[in-house]
């Protein structure tokens, strides 16, 4: 294998980034430490014909920098000028990576692949927030479908298009502001791509009352359609009164014996959703009631609540509370990075961009409005629609 070198100084970020890159491939090199106006620096110069570290050479032949080096691996010479002995492959260098496994990611994953991206989607899981719903009865070109039947379909469609993925990891950092991004993964594994799309979606509001995280899967939910068949024929509360809370009392009421609906507003959801409660036997509804804590002793027996237009004070025994009051993006490896509104929602514009360039987001995680299956797949599309023409006007 053709021996590598580089030239580089104490303190240089982009000579950092060339040796990381090697070393995370398994390439050896010889660093040579070569400060300006140094014998080794006057060699470089007469070897590469420049004065800016880090310079790389590959035997004999100069390479360039680092930007030069990734531009190499992208193309797949760096493979051939190494030789044929170099053991394992290099990683890929990606077009496009997309974290998310939701209606967005899935979407920019189709339309990225349509237009010959070398594409990576990383996700914990597929479907996204969707997996907590039962069914869809808003989504273009059906009626009602479940939501697994639609979820199927959809992983069915990126299948179709042979997209890489790695499902089950989760992203543990992001390195945004190169010109190549970094993805890293919880299992320590790291990819490089021309373009990030981030997809990440939101995950549940927790009340933030003492028993809440004492009783989590002891009877403490925040899925009913997930959970709900647990409780069957038990006495539960729902916290909360919006879409969210409302389709999920909806779903107990079909199991549970009794329903109680805890909401610190005014309902708030669809009418034809509150009608839904408010008609049901089973279901019981508080308004304008503030949750105290969840009490338990070897799960959740019940919870205590307080009037806000009275002040009084009461306990209803339960034996699971679901909590339904809302969802935060998931936007934690980002926040430091791109710009955020006061949710912590992603700010992109109308191309998806985040304002960091080659790095886009989609979906519920961004300050888009209506946070919908239907808009996320659009905006998913736009996302890698965006990405692709950043891509060729690269070039």
């Amino acid at each position: 294998m053709a021996s590598i070198t580089i030239y580089s100084t104490d303190g240089c970020p982009f000579c950092a980034k060339a040796k990381s890159f090697l070393a995370e491939r398994g390439i050896s090199y010889e660093e040579i430490e070569a400060r300006p106006g140094s014998k080794a620096w006057e060699k470089m110069r007469e070897k590469t014909g420049s004065s800016s570290v880090p310079q790389i050479m590959i035997g004999d032949e100069p390479v360039g920098g680092y930007s030069d080096l990734v531009h190499l691996e992208a193309t797949g010479e760096l493979n051939q000028r190494l030789g044929e002995t170099l053991e394992g492959p290099l990683s890929r260098l990606y077009d496009v990576i997309i974290i998310g496994g939701g209606p967005a990611g899935l979407s920019a994953a189709i339309y990225a692949a349509r237009k010959v991206l070398k594409t990576l989607l990383v996700s914990k899981d597929i479907g996204g927030q969707m997996v907590w719903t039962y069914d869809v009865d808003n989504y273009l070109g059906f009626s009602h479908i479940e939501t697994a039947d639609l979820i199927a379909k959809f992983e069915e469609h990126v299948e179709k298009y042979g997209v890489e993925k790695r499902i089950g990891v989760k992203v543990k950092a992001l390195e945004l502001t190169g010109k190549m991004k970094k993805v890293i993964t919880s299992d320590g594994k790291a990819y490089l791509a021309r373009t990030v799309i981030i997809a990440t979606g939101k995950h549940p509001r927790p009340l933030n009352v003492p028993g809440e995280k004492e009783w989590i899967g002891m009877g403490v939910a925040y899925c009913a359609t997930c959970d709900a068949p647990l409780f069957a024929d038990l006495d539960v509360a729902v916290a909360g009164g919006g879409n969210s809370a409302l389709g999920a009392a909806i779903d107990l009421i079909k199991v549970a014996r009794k329903v109680y609906v805890v909401s610190l507003t005014p309902l708030t959801g669809d009418r034809i959703l509150q009608d839904q409660v408010i008609r049901a036997a089973k279901a019981e509804v508080f308004t304008e009631h503030k949750i105290l804590r969840i009490l338990g002793d070897s799960g959740v027996t019940g919870l205590e609540m307080e009037s806000l237009k009275t002040g009084e004070a009461r306990t209803i025994d339960v034996q699971g509370v679901f909590v339904e009051i809302g969802l935060l993006p998931n936007s934690e490896l980002v926040i430091d990075t791109l710009e955020t509104n006061r949710t912590g929602e992603i700010v992109i514009d109308s191309r998806c961009h985040t304002g960091v360039s080659g790095v886009f987001a989609s979906g519920d995680v961004t300050d888009v409005p209506f946070k919908q299956v239907i808009v996320a797949a659009g905006e998913g599309a736009k996302a890698a629609l965006s990405a692709y023409d950043y891509i060729i006007n690269q070039r």
